[in-house]
């Protein structure tokens, strides 16, 4: 009996003892478990983080790489559109006040954020159609003798560029080049009257009243834009024919309350949006359609967080910044170009 006894105790015992084992291994493969996954939590975080930094890497170089491409496009399509400027047109103007300055007399470009200029008709000067040449001997004001002037070609240009019936007398004006090629010595005088710019006279610009083709060549009747005589302007061997006057501006530099372009709707654009104005002429009292004036506009860029103009000797040096923020992340982009 104590053997017996002794043998269902110790039975009793290990089966106790094999439950006891049985709940430790139980335990233990939960704590291995946790362990696994605390592993696999911070690698995850690890991978996690690293990925990021790759997205965000990846990110800041296509959009460097984008912005790298824009400024420079843009760059080198205003600097096309701008070479063929009458040099002393060009201006800085300031909406908000109404004043404006010869980019030469600039010394603070933020206070006059908006650019502007006088360009001629470049399209037309292929082959003999525009020689920009006068024959001084046989003119005699108010009628010039233009060499190889092809009017009939410039009409079509004409109506060509700006989808438009009317013709030079309409459209196009003579400024005279002066001594240097840059725009007669006499605008320096009196600068604010002589292109027309916001309200102003434009005594420089000669309005084409009539013409007459003769072979290769046409005489051109001018006249002042005050319908007066030009008996006291100073004619030169060289001129430009202004057709339309530019300007480049950010939309945050401008007054919505004087938008009146039909070619975007003002909340279609943003305040980073870089645009460019055309075909309006303010010897003839115009301004651009975004200062209750006429004319067309496009958008050059955007994402463009200053664009300026600087001038140079006889150059212009422009700089345009582009700028982007997601997050904390932040990516600016600036190129510089200058214009002969």
């Amino acid at each position: 009996m104590n053997n017996g006894k002794w043998k269902m105790e110790n039975y009793s015992n290990n089966f106790t003892n094999s439950n006891d084992l049985k709940n430790f291994k139980t335990s233990f493969t939960l704590i291995e478990a946790i362990f696994v996954i605390v592993i696999l939590s911070f690698v995850l975080i690890g991978g996690f983080q690293i990925l990021s930094k790759l997205y965000v890497r990846n990110y800041i170089a296509k959009q460097t790489s984008k912005f790298e491409f824009i400024s420079q496009q843009t760059l080198d399509q205003v600097s096309q559109i701008i070479y063929n400027r009458i040099p002393l047109s060009v201006i800085g103007y300031n909406q908000q006040t109404g004043e404006f300055q010869y980019i030469g007399n600039i010394i603070q470009n933020n206070k006059y954020p908006i650019l502007e200029w006088i360009g001629y008709l470049n399209d037309a000067m292929v082959d003999d159609n525009l020689s920009g040449f006068v024959d001084l001997y046989e003119s005699n004001k108010p009628v010039i003798k233009a060499l190889d002037f092809n009017s009939g070609f410039i009409n079509e240009i004409l109506k060509n560029k700006y989808d438009t019936a009317q013709n030079l007398k309409d459209l196009t004006s003579i400024i005279f080049a002066g001594s240097f090629d840059r725009g007669s010595e006499n605008i320096l005088n009196d600068y604010n009257n002589s292109f027309g710019w916001h309200g102003n006279r434009a005594d420089l610009v000669y309005r084409i009243s009539d013409y007459s083709q003769s072979g290769n060549n046409c005489f051109l009747t001018l006249k002042n834009y005050d319908n007066t005589d030009i008996t006291h302007a100073s004619i030169y061997e060289k001129f430009y024919l202004a057709d339309s006057a530019y300007a480049i501006a950010l939309k945050k530099d401008l007054d919505q309350n004087k938008w009146k372009c039909n070619d975007l709707n003002w909340s279609d654009l943003q305040d980073d949006d870089l645009l460019l104005f055309y075909n309006y002429r303010p010897w003839k009292g115009e301004s651009f359609c975004a200062d209750d004036g006429t004319g067309n506009v496009t958008v050059l860029t955007s994402n463009v967080k200053a664009f300026k103009v600087k001038k140079i000797n006889y150059h212009l040096m422009m700089k345009i910044e582009m700028f982007k923020s997601r997050g904390d992340i932040n990516i600016s982009v600036s190129k510089q170009k200058v214009i002969f």
